[in-house]
């Protein structure tokens, strides 16, 4: 019965994966309840951890594999029309100003079609950047899982160095104070 208080004492001050975005709450009731069976605190975490990131990577490649490609066909049309009113706008005044010079019997200069002309080419440009962008990111779906696998190991890297296991002073990254937990129970 000691050794169960000090394993969820343990849990409770230095479960690092407490503190993981989104998920720390359910991490905690998962943590209770891992240890109210009667796995060490190690055990505990290792379960938690795996499933974490089994649960993260589902969820990425689902959403990059099937939700961004989704999404990229359904903005197309959108984007297109969106695209198509930026020359309309951007003339504008070019307009205002030929018609002005024209009223008064002056004939626009070199540097009004110029704009014109540059106006056109950005908006080609802005058109082909979306449709490349979207059909980038149809094409997600083929490599759904290698992304997803770097973002849950990157995640991962950047949730433990920029993490402290409970008010550690010094500060005590979740790898850090998971390899004194296996050094500890070995002791034991």
């Amino acid at each position: 019965m000691m050794m169960a208080t000090t394993m969820s004492s343990r849990s409770a001050a230095g479960n690092p994966l407490i503190d993981f975005p989104i998920a720390g709450d359910a991490v905690a009731l998962s943590d209770k309840f891992l240890l109210d069976l009667g796995l060490s605190a190690l055990w505990a975490e290792t379960i938690e951890f795996a499933v974490l990131m089994i649960v993260f990577f589902v969820v990425l490649v689902s959403i990059l594999g099937r939700l961004v490609p989704w999404l990229s066909k359904r903005l197309f049309e959108p984007a297109r029309q969106l695209v198509a009113t930026v020359p309309a706008l951007l003339l504008a005044p070019e307009w205002v100003v030929t018609k002005l010079l024209r009223r008064f019997g002056r004939v626009p200069g070199p540097m009004v079609y110029s704009y014109g002309e540059g106006v056109f080419a950005l908006t080609d440009g802005i058109r082909l950047f979306v449709s490349e962008a979207l059909q980038l990111l149809g094409a997600l779906g083929r490599f759904s899982r290698p992304i997803a696998g770097v973002v849950v190991v990157a995640g991962v890297l950047l949730w433990n160095s920029g993490s402290c296991v409970g008010s550690s002073n010094p500060c005590v990254s979740p790898v850090q104070s998971w390899v004194q937990l296996v050094g500890t129970s070995k002791d034991h």
